[in-house]
């Protein structure tokens, strides 16, 4: 799929960029609306992301182009949370969906473009069958009409050659009647008395209103004064069968007027419009249903959701469940989307005996599902439902050979206490499913007022992080690393630390995660890499030149545009490959295993060593100590935490020493804060160790005098 990103913010279009690259997608950047749209009109891309608010052309302007030469094409825009207004506006005029900034999770982008496309799609195959149906429609109702028209010439043969009339008559595969001016059938064809399923005898005579008296409307119809006014008229007609059988006719009429008698009579012809109708309901279902569980789907929930909200007198209430089901991504990528399609599917029978026999259920997402429950919002209601959906996915599901368990996560909304429209209500249970995730203790949680407030702080954190980037507050900090026996620092790691303008320190525990959620740590990684190696270059030329730098690695980073990360960081700091360490987890290793050989192999042809950070956190397999270029061991501080007083992390630590000796690996022993911790390295052949013990991570100017320090000592 391809992707046009239109954004004046040169960070944030890079962001998106990498992050849906990542997913699969042709990306092209736009930095304003004029770029833009030129882009969009020589690339054709399939759907456009466009900042509201841009110099020159503004997204609005591109909403209206796109809307005007592919209505097809989705468009989302992204603005500020003080632009609600402009953006109703880019709404009303074509937009299909609006994301406001910053945008910390990146999944809800993902979310929405996943969601356009899919409806995107839905619409042309819809706008496409509607296009065949009114085709063939037209095509009947022309063949019908000349049909007529033949009727009309031959009328005047009435007279003169009856028989020749009546055999043209009975050979039209259409039911055709003639009718009198007190619409009693004088006569009709073969098709007609089929059709009524009655013989022909049982029909002349008859009044047509009789005949066709299943749809009272079209009973009305044929009363109209289509002989007083000599008119031609048509009108639809529901008949049912004999077996009870619905069929569907469209009735054209025309006025036949005698010229020997000079008596008006009406003849009517009918076509057998029931397989349009059919997949004309069929497509209206379609728009408002799931095809795969065949559940209500987004659009209807929201269509249901107006109408209750519009019909409320002050007496309505009701609860909304946004159920997640939870890891069902590593399910779809390990045994297959067609399995999950049909785990999806079984998920979705579940949901019902649940929740169809006193509300609503319906599907709106890959794996997120929406359930209403009228007149629940007592807490204690609330919980029971929520305990009850939790234990019905306690029992496996079984999908072709497997047994598989799920869990889900629920965020929940109560009208109308927690909002008065629907947007309101859906978006802040999707908050309240986020946090429970987030919470880790609870599988369920109602939604709160502070959790606006948790959000508006994310949001405030993601701006000053962005500015923080802009004005380089991000400083290397160098933790030492210590040869354990002879005492000489050998090495430092890079820590970064964020030095804000008015003096106080960010807390890396709050803003590392805000810049990994939102991509921004590619930028930030991308500095702290650069800046640590000139550093570290500076010092290996003012005598130092045995020091390495070990830097951190985070899962947003490690992609295949990491080696020219690296490469580059080598090329302008100029320092020495050999000397440049990439710590790198086991999780962050073993999420995709043949893409990270890769990566890591190209990575070692640069000459820089790979770490294994955390180790025995982990997988921790031998496997990949096998497979993976890998130099350097990094025991984990929570094993070195437990000795010498814990015989268990002992053990483990004694072992680990052992084996990366046997494979000709080297050790670095991290979290070292007691004396008796670094003696039972020492009595272990540990050669490296880093701790508050030793020293703690110390600015750039700070870490040369401990330098200084120790060359004089």
């Amino acid at each position: 799929m391809h992707l046009l990103i239109i954004d004046d913010d040169t960070i944030l279009r890079r962001n998106i960029s990498v992050y849906f690259e990542d997913s699969g997608f042709l990306v092209t950047q736009a930095c304003n609306g004029t770029e833009g749209i030129k882009l969009f009109s020589q690339q054709q891309p399939d759907i456009v992301i466009a900042d509201l608010i841009m110099p020159e052309t503004g997204g609005l302007e591109v909403v209206e182009y796109v809307k005007k030469v592919a209505p097809y094409v989705p468009v989302i825009v992204i603005s500020g949370v003080n632009l609600v207004d402009e953006a109703v506006r880019a709404l009303k005029n074509g937009a299909w969906e609006f994301i406001t900034k910053p945008i910390i999770d990146h999944g809800v982008l993902d979310h929405a473009v996943k969601k356009c496309l899919e409806r995107a799609n839905f619409l042309l195959e819809r706008s496409q069958y509607h296009a065949l149906l009114e085709s063939r429609l037209e095509t009947h109702s022309s063949q019908l009409k000349s049909t007529n028209d033949q009727l009309n010439r031959y009328q005047q043969l009435l007279r003169s050659n009856s028989s020749f009339v009546n055999n043209l008559v009975e050979a039209i595969p259409s039911p055709l009647y003639i009718s009198d001016k007190n619409f009693v059938c004088i006569d009709c064809n073969k098709a007609f008395c089929e059709m009524l399923q009655r013989e022909k005898h049982q029909v002349i005579n008859s009044r047509i209103p009789d005949l066709l008296s299943a749809n009272q409307p079209c009973v009305d119809a044929l009363c109209s004064n289509v002989i007083e006014y000599n008119n031609t008229g048509d009108c639809e007609i529901t008949y049912i069968n004999e077996d009870n059988t619905i069929s569907y006719y469209m009735l054209y009429r025309s006025s036949v007027i005698s010229e020997t008698e000079g008596e008006l009579s009406t003849l009517g012809i009918l076509y057998n419009i029931t397989e349009l109708k059919i997949q004309k309901e069929l497509v209206a279902h379609q728009a408002y249903h799931d095809e795969l569980t065949t559940l209500p789907n987004r659009l209807y929930m929201m269509n249901y959701l107006h109408e209750v909200l519009e019909k409320d007198s002050g007496n309505t209430k009701f609860c909304i469940l946004f159920i997640d089901v939870d890891n069902f991504k590593r399910i779809n990528d390990s045994l297959g989307h067609d399995l999950g399609d049909e785990l999806l599917k079984l998920v979705a029978v579940r949901l019902k005996t649940v929740f169809l026999e006193k509300g609503k259920v319906a599907r709106v997402g890959g794996d997120e599902f929406i359930a209403l429950l009228p007149e629940v919002t007592e807490e204690r209601i609330i919980e029971k439902h929520a305990e009850h959906l939790n234990a019905i996915f306690k029992e496996p599901f079984f999908v072709a050979s497997h047994e598989l368990y799920l869990s889900v996560t629920v965020g929940i909304t109560c009208y109308p206490d927690d909002g008065h429209d629907a947007n309101t209500l859906l978006t802040r249970s999707d908050i309240a499913m986020y946090r429970a995730k987030e919470d880790k203790r609870s599988s369920w949680m109602r939604f709160d007022r502070c959790m606006l407030e948790q959000v508006t702080e994310r949001l405030k954190l993601e701006r000053l992080i962005r500015e923080g980037l802009e004005q380089r507050e991000f400083t290397p900090y160098y933790q030492p690393r210590f040869d354990v026996n002879t005492g000489e620092i050998v090495g430092a790691e890079a820590l970064v630390r964020w030095v804000r303008s008015d003096g106080s320190i960010g807390n890396p525990a709050d803003f590392i995660p805000v810049a990994e959620e939102t991509g921004l740590i590619r930028e930030l990684g991308e500095q702290v890499l650069l800046d640590s190696c000139k550093q570290m270059h500076a010092w290996h030329t003012e005598g130092y030149a045995d020091l390495v730098l070990s830097v951190n690695i985070s899962a947003v980073q490690f992609t295949e545009d990491l080696y020219d990360t690296v490469s580059n960081a080598i090329k302008v700091s100029q320092i020495d490959p050999l000397k440049l360490e990439l710590e790198i987890t086991e999780t962050i290793m073993m999420k995709n295993v043949e893409k990270t050989a890769q990566i890591l192999r190209e990575l070692a042809e640069l000459g820089v060593k790979i770490v294994i950070d955390d180790f025995g956190t982990g997988y921790s397999s031998l496997y990949y100590l096998k497979m993976f270029p890998i130099d350097i061991l990094k025991i984990d501080r929570m094993f070195i935490d437990g000795i010498p007083e814990n015989e268990n992390d002992g053990n483990i630590v004694s072992a680990i020493l052992s084996m990366a000796k046997q494979m000709k690996l080297s050790v670095v022993a991290e979290g070292v804060e007691t004396e008796e911790q670094l003696m039972f390295l020492q009595q272990h052949n540990c050669e490296e160790a880093q701790g508050y013990l030793l020293s703690k991570p110390k600015a750039a100017m700070d870490f040369a005098e401990l330098l200084g320090c120790e060359k004089t000592a």
